[in-house]
């Protein structure tokens, strides 16, 4: 036996609802965030492990990227740092929340790398290694501020949104 739905006419007003969400949520809006997770991971040496990507300019970043739909912030920095660097990283802890900007906030985790070879992501990631915070403070202002920041929070968590540098 087989059954077809017919749309009724009550259902109308319920198809015509969900289809004008859908479309809503297409163009975003003040309350859509962005959601971005990253892995700060240290070597032996102190260096930090960090990448410099085709689209966003000079400098130095942590590596890391958009926290897809269904994903959590810890699962998503550990793929973004597979896809990036091609490292495999494993997740310790939340370190920072950077909720800078209005419209995004990302989350930064202390990582440990456990596997996998240095490997930037063709298209995406220009240059990828380990750099000691000279070279960070040198290059990359953002980047070195964060990195402040956490120092002076030591072994607790940043919320960057409430600082004012």
């Amino acid at each position: 036996m087989r059954r077809r739905s017919r749309i009724r006419a009550v259902d109308l007003p319920r198809l015509v609802v969900g289809a004008v969400v859908n479309v809503a949520e297409l163009f975003g809006g003040r309350h859509r965030r962005i959601e971005g997770a990253h892995v700060l991971a240290v070597d032996e040496e102190g260096r930090i492990l960090v990448v410099r990507t085709t689209y966003l300019g000079p400098g130095w970043m942590l590596p890391g990227g958009r926290v897809e739909r269904s994903e959590t912030p810890h699962a998503a920095a550990v793929r973004e740092t597979r896809e990036e660097t091609g490292l495999d990283v494993r997740v310790e802890r939340l370190v920072l929340v950077d909720a800078e900007r209005a419209r995004d906030v990302s989350f930064v985790f202390r990582g440990t790398v456990t596997g996998g070879e240095l490997d930037p992501q063709l298209g995406e990631i220009a240059e990828v290694g380990w750099l000691d915070r000279s070279e960070i403070e040198r290059t990359s202002p953002r980047l070195h501020r964060l990195l402040a920041h956490l120092d002076a929070a030591g072994d607790g968590v940043v919320y960057w949104g409430l600082l004012h540098d």
